[in-house]
């Protein structure tokens, strides 16, 4: 009895009284993570580790073909194993005596390792631990290993102050936080967890080492404090928000509202692997607490406000209401002695959010019942094919550009490596990774070449094109496109490449037959240009591309002779049967959606009219400038051209007879980027209702720039009450 006392004292005393966080370096870890760096995974591909990522590629390059490499690789196609999953492996691994063991529960791991044999998974690990000498070349790194850990003690750690946290919550920390530096994983930082029996839970934050030759070190002073400490500062954040949302009484009082935080930005926060609603909630929280912390231990306003803008871009709209919330709690401490007891007003401020966000959507779901129609386009048009854009796109497939290797359409794909692989080491191949590489020739730049090409008498030639800008991709500008073309057709030629198209015509045929029976009557080109009064002499043609991925491509083309043509790239994913896999309602809203985005570049040119909209719009996109970046926006000119061609997206898709639950999903996703979205489909509601007033869209640019800087004020208004 008094042993079992004894050892229940110790526990008590080990979990209330958590050793200071130190930062580790961990074997398991960097195992996994040059395994997932060797088998191509992306995310441990962005090779900002310097010498050591050099390292890395002369150490295992002869291991490439290893069994687990492609055993992983499977993983990841049929699991999704990827991101943070292979660091939530690591943590459950250890190294004993030369062998690797997995000790963790599974049942606490990431869903996506529940339907691996993990066991089998471990023995071939072993074998690549064994075979490649692994634990040698750990430790030939270990002085590597200590010095970053040690600059990280030194320069992050002197902005952590763990007591502040005992203090603010009330409470000791429920549950372990360790940190650990991954050496291979670049900008990214990965949460990871493993709970043995009867111990607390391990959370750890598995933290991204980078150098830069012109920024320098993540771990350098200024950088430590801007990137690596707000890091550590929010991770350990997590050792006492989790917890909170397991006690009954307070998963009662939240109800819903993880699940509505969830959906109202599923889009972005399901790029995040934020896919389930209470993690969406204890990241609200733990982002909010990290404002606290930051301004309550000597961050400059503007490092706050920066930090307060970077969760804001990440789709967290409800932050500063949240975090004007949580700091009545610091004041009110009396009333409030744990976060904990704080939760019903927590629940309280989130559902108010919630709820004007639902009663502002109902209004706008409301009003477009009541919309004058904008008269459609009657002029006919038909999906195609294109020899020139899948040359393009297969060539881009096996030069590895990885936004043309995801797989959406089955045994097409198999056919195309199959039939392609013996010409990876072609001479085209080489110096087409080469001009991705010297001038970013990727994503829609192969594209907007492939539409400007024809056969000719079995040899790829360039179609004439009007003088002056025919809307070629500038990134083409310094190639030499006679040199590039001579290795295109003999490619084109070594390959037989006419043969593999003409062999998947009724696979072709098939599919534009389906698109073009059941989906174009629905797609209007001409809509945006009718609904803005802007009449446009451009013809419009949509273009399958049948190994593009997933994605979708733009592309524009002037030829001699004849108008602008606008052409929509698009991919269209099949199921195992062959079938559409998604409904015809959705692919022409997005066929639309991208015709639409055709028509923003006349919205802004004349700035004597979008002067003053403009200016608006220069200072909302400074408010959410991350997330602009990040879609590659650049300016507020180009916020309000997109945003406004986005919100008119929302009205098409309301006369196209999408559903309300995916028109609600297209504008939650958009106004994480624009978060005036909701006032400014309003704003072009009005608009549609008095075009006997408003003949074109620039005479309704003074009431847009009236409504959008009313919307700016309550925002800084709100963003204030955060901060000050």
């Amino acid at each position: 009895m008094a042993k079992k006392f004894l050892l229940a004292v110790v526990a008590l005393f080990a979990l209330n009284m958590q050793a200071q966080v130190e930062p580790e370096v961990s074997e398991t870890v960097e195992l996994m993570s040059i395994l997932s760096h060797m088998a191509g995974f992306e995310e441990y591909n962005m090779n900002m580790g310097g010498q050591y990522i050099e390292d890395i590629e002369s150490s295992f390059a002869s291991f490439k073909e290893h069994p687990i490499i492609s055993h992983l690789q499977g993983l990841r196609e049929q699991y999704g194993i990827s991101y943070n999953a292979p660091m939530d492996l690591a943590v459950n691994l250890v190294i004993d005596g030369q062998r690797i063991k997995f000790i963790g529960d599974k049942n606490c791991m990431d869903g996506r390792w529940m339907n691996v044999d993990i066991d089998n998974f471990v023995d071939q690990l072993n074998q690549f631990y064994s075979d490649t000498r692994f634990h040698d070349f750990y430790q030939q790194h270990q002085d590597f290993y200590q010095e970053v850990l040690r600059q990280y003690k030194t320069n992050a750690m002197q902005y952590f102050h763990q007591d502040w946290y005992s203090r603010f919550y009330g409470v000791e920390p429920g549950e372990v936080f360790r940190i650990i530096i991954g050496f291979v994983n670049g900008g990214n930082n990965y949460a990871a967890h493993r709970q043995f029996p009867g111990q607390p839970k391990e959370n750890f934050s598995v933290c991204g080492y980078w150098t830069h030759p012109q920024m320098g070190s993540i771990l350098d002073p200024d950088n430590a404090k801007k990137y690596a400490a707000p890091t550590l500062i929010h991770e350990f954040n997590h050792s006492f928000v989790n917890p909170l949302q397991e006690i009954e009484k307070n998963a009662k009082l939240l109800g819903d509202i993880p699940e509505r935080l969830l959906n109202q930005n599923y889009y972005i926060m399901q790029q995040q692997a934020y896919g389930e609603g209470k993690t969406v909630f204890d990241e609200s929280v733990v982002r909010a607490a990290t404002i606290i912390y930051m301004m309550e231990n000597g961050f400059t306003p503007q490092e706050i406000n920066e930090e307060l803008n970077d969760h804001l871009s990440s789709g967290f709209a409800w932050l500063p209401e949240l975090v004007t919330a949580m700091r009545d709690y610091t004041s009110q401490r009396n009333k409030y002695p744990t976060l904990s007891d704080f939760y019903p007003q927590i629940a309280k401020v989130l559902n108010n959010y919630l709820d004007q966000k639902q009663k502002q959507m109902e209004k706008l779901f409301s009003l477009s019942k009541t919309l004058k129609k904008a008269d459609k386009s009657t002029a006919s048009i038909n999906a195609e094919v294109m020899e020139t854009v899948e040359l393009m796109a297969i060539l881009s497939r096996i030069a590895d550009f990885v936004e043309y290797c995801q797989d959406n359409n089955g045994y097409y794909l198999q056919d195309i490596d199959q039939r392609f692989a013996s010409f990876k080491q072609h001479p085209v191949v080489e110096y087409y990774q080469k001009l991705r590489e010297q001038y970013g020739i990727a994503y829609d730049a192969p594209m907007s070449l492939a539409v400007r090409l024809a056969v000719d008498d079995v040899k790829i030639v360039k179609l004439q094109e009007e003088a002056g800008d025919c809307g070629l991709d500038d990134r083409w500008d310094q190639v030499n496109m006679n040199e590039f073309l001579g290795l295109l057709n003999q490619f084109y030629t070594d390959t037989r490449f006419n043969e593999f198209y003409q062999q998947h015509q009724s696979f072709y045929q098939d599919v534009l037959k389906k698109l073009n029976d059941n989906v174009m009557p629905s797609v209007h080109p001409d809509w945006l240009a009718d609904f803005f009064g802007k009449g446009t002499p451009d013809q419009y043609k949509v273009v399958i591309g049948f190994a593009i991925g997933r994605n979708g491509f733009g592309a524009k083309r002037h030829l001699k002779g004849q108008p602008w043509d606008q052409i929509n790239v698009v991919n269209i994913s099949l199921d195992d049967q062959g079938n559409l896999s998604k409904g015809t309602n959705d692919i022409a809203a997005g066929l639309n959606s991208m015709f639409n985005q055709f028509s923003r570049e006349p919205l802004i040119d004349n700035e004597s009219i979008t002067g003053a909209l403009n200016e608006v719009g220069e200072k909302l996109y400074n408010m959410n400038q991350a997330q602009m970046q990040m879609n590659g926006i650049q300016d507020g000119k180009s916020a309000i051209a997109k945003s406004i061609v986005a919100a008119a997206n929302f009205i098409s898709m309301t006369e196209n007879g999408i559903s309300a639950e995916q028109a609600c999903q297209y504008l939650n996703n958009y106004s994480t980027v624009f978060a005036w979205m909701p006032e400014l489909v309003t704003a072009l509601g009005d608009y549609a209702n008095n075009r006997n007033k408003y003949r074109s869209i620039s005479d309704f640019y003074p009431q847009l720039a009236k409504v959008l800087s009313k919307y700016l004020q309550r925002e800084q208004q709100c963003y204030d009450k955060a901060l000050k």
